[in-house]
């Protein structure tokens, strides 16, 4: 089917299902917040073309005209060159910068945890677009609106000192 990947076995969930990938694609964008995949295939012939993405994550097909579907939900290429990275010892040619710059963490602990949880939200979202469970994510707050600035009755854009008097030199020629 889909082979080994190189982050290893616990980075893999294998589903079966019998709708079509492009219907399981609609559901995974429109209800669960992933992007349509171009059905390409990063592990290289017969490992699996991806149909989605979101987070780090991607979910495969490994024959999208089959009667029954088989589908692995894997890291996608970055992040598995990290999680490689991290089980057989080179975690140490990150740097923190580096890792900061890739994935917004600031340590492997916290980047391990992320990937855990993003991980099974995938998982979640692919088994519930499978038995037709999938609901609409929630809508996310509009940041514009729902932040406000910390004192709204001061005029935030004016300097501190804008309404105090400035010294004016009296006896200055203004006529000059």
């Amino acid at each position: 089917m889909f082979g080994l990947y190189p982050a290893g076995p616990d980075w893999v969930q294998h589903f079966n299902a019998t709708c079509a990938a492009r219907d399981i694609q609609q559901l995974l964008v429109k209800y669960a917040g992933f992007t349509a995949g171009l059905f390409h295939q990063p592990y290289g012939p017969s490992r699996g073309a991806v149909i989605a993405i979101r987070h780090g994550f991607v979910v495969m097909v490994h024959e999208d005209a089959a009667a029954e579907l088989e589908l692995v939900v894997a890291p996608d290429v970055e992040m598995t060159n990290l999680l490689w990275s991290h089980s057989n010892g080179y975690a140490s040619q990150w740097s923190p910068r580096e890792l900061k710059a890739l994935t917004a963490c600031d340590s492997w602990d916290q980047l391990l945890k992320l990937a855990g949880t993003r991980f099974r939200a995938a998982c979640t979202a692919l088994e519930r677009a499978i038995d037709g469970t999938i609901v609409p994510a929630p809508e996310p707050a509009d940041p514009v609106i729902a932040a406000s600035f910390p004192d709204d009755d001061d005029v935030p854009w004016l300097p501190s000192d804008y309404l105090d008097d400035s010294p004016v030199g009296e006896g200055m020629p203004c006529d000059r």
